[in-house]
């Protein structure tokens, strides 16, 4: 008879997907997260102080759209994390009852904390270690107009507190699905390719960032001879503009130099360096690896750059005046590969290129392909 996997282990296993050691959920962060941050348009409350309950109908029916579009198998596993140890037996009772064809439970405790960070003053720090105790069932079905109403109350009136407590994960594939109150919700997954239809359907309608708040924007392209097109011509210039935020960076730079630096910053963080920035001057060296598969790229020091940084699950850039911002992975990554089609469609309707008859640059010039294509290759 073979022995059913724990709900513990489920657990343990999941999180190994996503390159994390087992810790409260709210503390999750991931490279592929949707952070969707409004749920309906209306008001929490009405004029005489009173709930708005079109407000709360609003909320639910959006987020079990948004459930049901994802598509969650019948193998689930519902955490239900009690944060502060506070043994909320009220809360649990409710939650098992919305649970249908309960396979497993398992509970444990666990300590965690507040992150400190050394910018925080002391008054927000906390040092305190609390005891969560968390509840797993493995189930194959939730009733989730049920669930997700008493979640959405939490902040705003009800009887239960459920804010930042409960996560539905398909053990099937990975995804969490984390309803944290009537504000919001996230999305995880292991794997892109189970929140792209997600991203594409509902960015528009629900996710508040400011989708113009980092823009890459191809003025023109050139050979560095603009009269005609130079077979010999390596390398592919124009004038860009990049939006980080209120800032808007304006260069004629080596777009080819400058496509292949940006897609280099979908897997590694860049600091602003001299001689090798976002937007450069020049790149009159290629230098390759011993493997032709990747390309280090010379140039002047004159230049925009700005620094890039992955953190919790987010992009975060850095202007040279020290504006910073932060975007979602995939929308960061949507605007580079774009940006990259651009340029390579230039070379592909311009004249094939004469290789260099000196070794060293024509294998440079190799490597860069070998590079552009690995890199593209790797994120789409």
């Amino acid at each position: 008879m073979k022995v059913k996997e724990k709900p513990k282990d489920i657990l343990g296993n999941i999180l190994k997907q996503y390159g994390a050691e087992d810790k409260v959920l709210n503390r999750l962060t991931y490279k592929y997260m949707l952070h969707i941050d409004k749920l309906s348009e209306k008001y929490q409350y009405l004029e005489d102080g009173s709930l708005n309950e079109l407000y709360v109908e609003e909320c639910l029916q959006k987020a079990i759209e948004i459930y049901r579009f994802i598509k969650y198998s019948d193998n689930l596993l519902v955490v239900y994390e009690d944060l502060y140890g506070e043994e909320n037996e009220k809360e649990k009772q409710f939650l098992e009852s919305t649970l249908t064809d309960v396979i497993q439970y398992d509970t444990y405790k666990l300590k965690w904390q507040y992150p400190i960070r050394k910018d925080d003053l002391p008054i927000h720090q906390d040092d305190e270690v609390y005891t969560c105790i968390r509840h797993l069932y493995h189930v194959k079905e939730i009733n989730i107009q049920k669930l997700f109403r008493e979640i959405i109350l939490s902040d705003i009136g009800g009887e239960m507190n459920f804010c930042s407590s409960i996560f539905i994960i398909d053990s099937n594939s990975g995804c969490i699905f984390h309803l944290y109150d009537d504000r919001g919700l996230l999305l995880f997954a292991p794997k892109e390719e189970y929140l792209t239809d997600v991203w594409k359907k509902f960015q528009d309608s629900i996710f508040t960032l400011d989708y113009s708040n980092f823009k890459i924007k191809v003025n023109s392209l050139y050979w560095l001879d603009k009269t005609k097109d130079d077979p010999n011509d390596l390398c592919l210039h124009g004038d860009i503009t990049v939006i980080i935020g209120e800032e808007k960076l304006s260069y004629s730079c080596t777009a080819s130099a400058a496509a292949l630096r940006m897609l280099k910053t979908l897997s590694e963080d860049h600091l602003p360096t001299k001689g090798e920035q976002m937007l450069p001057c020049c790149g009159f060296s290629m230098i390759p690896n011993e493997n032709l598969d990747e390309v280090d790229i010379i140039g002047c020091d004159n230049g925009v750059d700005w620094a890039v940084f992955h953190e919790d699950g987010m992009v975060k850039l850095i202007t040279e005046n020290g504006n910073p911002l932060f975007v979602y992975y995939l929308q960061y990554k949507d605007e580079i590969l774009r940006f990259a089609d651009i340029v390579e469609d230039y070379y592909k309707k311009s004249l094939p290129k004469n290789l260099p008859e000196d070794e060293f640059e024509r294998n440079g010039y190799i490597a860069f392909w070998n590079e552009w294509h690995r890199r593209k290759g790797e994120e789409k």
